[in-house]
């Protein structure tokens, strides 16, 4: 039944068992090769957003993109914080003074955007206190949020919640990808030994963080008059395509703990 409601179901199931084993064995080991993921992730970001957001962009504007995305997430994971933010913020900035000679656009904040959500997950993941324990904590939430959104929202339909973002997503997947991320954030605090309230409630802004972030690709999407940020990803179609909710997420996940701590032993 979902593979006749959304023709390209089996294409996105496929590229889901591919990579999602591959992600989380990263994930477990964790140091440089999870940082050598997702900071070849973050360079295609950046390359899909110029792509979209400047079509006459030159060489130049790709490389500035690309090396300011991975070599945050290199730094972030590898070296401190503080040198990923001064070199994200860097490169942000030679983009905008790229991009002024054919007129600036608020866009060049698309790279600042990749960077510092990419960054913040290799930092999260590096952490040596709960590193890897956060970032299942948050995979759980969103991982379990956009599957149920979708496979709901496909299967029942309804009001659709923002239409002039994105035809597809409507009031019924929101509120049951919702209640899953909750679900699942609880379930896997209850593992680490977490505070069950401040869990849940940590997981229902995350989870909501999931939707903004992917409507918001969505409208910016519709602003550059495409379909789909690139076709690396069978079923999906680009990096920015497969996880534009995690991106807010894990923003939201990151400044959300520094307010609302969860209860982490210390290890």
């Amino acid at each position: 039944m979902l593979a006749r409601r959304d023709p390209v179901f089996r294409r996105r199931l496929i590229s889901a068992l591919l990579l999602g084993p591959l992600a989380l064995a990263l994930l477990w080991y964790g140091d440089l090769p999870f940082t050598a993921w997702v900071a070849a992730f973050a360079a295609a970001m950046a390359w899909e957003w110029i792509q979209m957001s400047d079509p006459e962009a030159p060489p130049v504007a790709y490389a500035i993109a690309c090396a300011t995305a991975s070599g945050t997430v290199l730094l972030a994971g590898q070296t401190g914080i503080g040198d990923a933010v001064l070199w994200g913020a860097a490169g942000t900035l030679a983009s905008a003074v790229e991009r002024w000679r054919r007129g600036w656009s608020v866009e060049v904040i698309g790279v600042l955007y990749v960077s510092l959500a990419a960054g913040l997950l290799a930092a999260m993941r590096a952490s040596p206190a709960h590193g890897l324990e956060s970032v299942i904590l948050l995979f759980a939430i969103v991982w379990a949020a956009d599957s149920l959104a979708y496979l709901v929202g496909t299967w029942i339909g309804g009001p659709k919640l923002l239409p002039q973002a994105s035809p597809n997503k409507t009031w019924s997947g929101f509120l049951a990808g919702l209640a899953a991320g909750i679900a699942a954030g609880i379930a896997a605090g209850v593992v680490f030994g977490l505070d069950p309230v401040r869990t849940g409630l940590f997981a229902a802004i995350v989870a909501t963080a999931s939707v903004a972030g992917d409507l918001s690709m969505s409208i910016f999407k519709r602003s550059f008059h495409v379909k789909d940020s690139g076709t690396l990803i069978p079923g999906h179609g680009g990096v920015l395509d497969r996880v534009d909710a995690l991106m807010l997420a894990v923003i939201a996940a990151v400044f959300t703990e520094r307010f609302l701590p969860l209860g982490w032993v210390a290890s």
